[in-house]
C-alpha cells in the first residue's frame, strides 16, 4: 500500500485482523535504517495508535507503518502461518 494521509476505520480493522491471525517472525528490517527486533511489542503500540487515532492525520505515518510491516513480512517470507 502506498502512503496516504488518512485511513478508514475499515482499513484499520482489516490490518489489525491480519496481524491477529498470523504468526510472524519477530525480527524485520524495513530498510532505510529501520529495524524492528521485537515485532510484537512494536505492533502492540502501533495498533493502539491506529485504533485510537486513525482519523487524525498527525498519526498517519505511524499507522502506515502497519501496512509497510505487513508488506515487508510477506515480501521477506517472514509470515510463518495462521494462528
Amino acid at each position: 500500500m502506498d502512503y496516504k494521509p488518512t485511513f478508514t476505520k475499515e482499513e484499520i480493522e482489516d490490518i489489525i485482523q491480519w496481524f491477529s491471525t498470523h504468526k510472524l517472525e519477530q525480527d524485520i528490517d524495513l530498510g532505510n535504517g529501520v529495524h524492528i527486533r521485537e515485532l510484537d511489542t512494536a505492533l502492540k503500540q502501533l495498533v493502539h495508535i491506529a485504533r485510537t487515532r486513525y482519523d487524525n492525520r498527525v498519526f498517519s505515518g505511524q499507522i502506515y507503518m502497519l501496512f509497510k510491516i505487513k508488506d515487508e513480512l510477506i515480501k521477506q517470507g517472514k509470515v510463518l502461518g495462521e494462528k
